[in-house]
C-alpha cells in the first residue's frame, strides 16, 4: 500500500470515528445501520489491495462527507436546544449531591459525637449537685437542636406525649432534673445515646437512651425539664431523624429522570425529512447500484480498449 493509499484508509478511518460518535447521540436505528454498512465497505477496501482506494475517497466525498456534515449540523442544534434541560439535571444533582453530604458526614456522625458529649455534660453537673457547684453552662450541650433542630426533627401536634406534669426533681441553672432519672444515669456511669428529636410549634424535645437498658428520657428544651417517659406506653416514633428535604430531594430525583427521558427522545427525534432522506441513504449503500460504482470496470475496459485500437490502427 502507497502513501496516498494509507492516507486514504486514515482518512475512512476517521470518518467512521465521527459517524460512529453521530450515531452514539443519535441512537437512530438508520444512522447505525448506515455505520455498519460504511465500516462494511471501508473493510472490503482494508481487506483487498486490488481495488483501487481512489474510489473509496470518492465514495465518502459523494456520501459519508454530506452525511456526517448534515448530522453534526442537527447534533449542535439540538445540544444548544437541549442546554437548559441538561442544566437544570446539573444544578438538581447539584443539590442532591450537597444534601446526602450534609446528611450523612454532619448529621448522622454529630449526634453520636453529641451522646457523649450529653453524657459528660450530665456527669459533671451530677458533681456539681453533690459539691453544690455550679461550674457547668447548658450551652454546651444546647447547640445541637439550634442546629439541625428546623431540619431534622420529626413535628408532631401530639405534645402531650412529650410533656409531662410537676416531678421531684434537682435544679441546676434554672434546669430541672428528675430526681429518679439522674438515680438511674448515675447506675450506668451517665453513659447515654441521642434517640431522636422533636418539633411541636416553637418547641422542640429530645430523647435519649439509658446505656444498657430499656429507659428512655426527654429534654424539653424550651421548658428546661429532664425527665424520665414511657416511649412504649406512649406510642412514640422512636426511629431515626430524617431531613425534611428528603421529599424534596425525591421529587428532584424524578424530575431529572422525567428530563433523561425527555434528552433521549430529542435525541432520536430527527427534524421533518431527514428521516426519509436516512433510508434513502440507507437503500443506496444497500444496493447494488454503490456496490458497482466502487467495482465499476468500465474504466479499466474503456483504457483497455482504446490501447487495442491504438495497436490495430498501427
Amino acid at each position: 500500500m502507497d502513501g496516498e493509499a494509507e492516507s486514504i484508509m486514515s482518512q475512512s478511518k476517521r470518518r467512521l470515528t465521527r459517524l460512529k460518535l453521530l450515531s452514539n447521540f443519535f441512537e437512530n436505528i438508520d444512522v447505525l445501520s448506515i455505520y455498519i454498512k460504511t465500516e462494511i465497505i471501508h473493510k472490503l477496501f482494508e481487506e483487498n489491495k486490488t481495488i483501487d482506494y481512489s474510489k473509496l475517497e470518492l465514495f465518502h466525498l459523494q456520501y459519508t462527507d454530506s452525511l456526517i456534515e448534515l448530522l453534526t449540523k442537527i447534533k449542535k442544534k439540538k445540544e444548544h436546544d437541549l442546554l437548559t434541560v441538561i442544566n437544570e439535571i446539573n444544578i438538581n444533582n447539584q443539590y442532591i449531591a450537597a444534601f446526602e453530604e450534609k446528611q450523612t458526614d454532619h448529621f448522622d456522625l454529630e449526634r453520636k459525637l453529641y451522646s457523649g458529649i450529653f453524657s459528660d455534660f450530665l456527669h459533671k453537673v451530677y458533681s456539681d449537685l453533690t459539691e453544690e457547684k455550679e461550674r457547668n453552662n447548658w450551652n454546651e450541650v444546647l447547640y445541637f437542636h439550634k442546629k439541625y433542630a428546623a431540619e431534622f426533627y420529626r413535628e408532631t401536634q401530639e405534645e402531650s406525649k412529650l410533656t409531662i406534669g410537676n416531678i421531684p426533681h434537682y435544679l441546676y441553672q434554672e434546669f430541672q432534673i428528675e430526681r429518679k432519672l439522674l438515680g438511674k444515669l448515675n447506675i450506668q456511669n451517665f453513659k447515654v445515646r441521642f434517640v431522636c428529636g422533636y418539633k411541636c410549634g416553637r418547641k422542640e424535645y429530645e430523647i435519649f437512651r439509658i446505656f444498657q437498658s430499656d429507659d428512655y428520657f426527654f429534654f424539653d428544651v424550651e421548658g428546661k425539664k429532664l425527665y424520665l417517659k414511657d416511649v412504649v406506653k406512649e406510642e412514640i416514633d422512636i426511629s431515626a431523624n430524617v431531613s425534611n428535604q428528603a421529599s424534596l430531594i425525591l421529587k428532584l430525583r424524578a424530575r431529572n429522570e422525567d428530563l433523561e427521558e425527555t434528552i433521549q427522545e430529542q435525541k432520536r427525534k430527527l427534524p421533518e425529512g431527514v428521516d426519509l432522506v436516512l433510508k434513502d441513504y440507507l437503500k443506496n449503500l444497500e444496493s447494488i447500484d454503490i456496490m458497482s460504482k466502487i467495482f465499476d470496470v468500465n474504466e479499466e475496459t474503456n483504457i483497455l480498449r482504446a490501447m487495442l485500437n491504438l495497436n490495430l490502427n498501427n
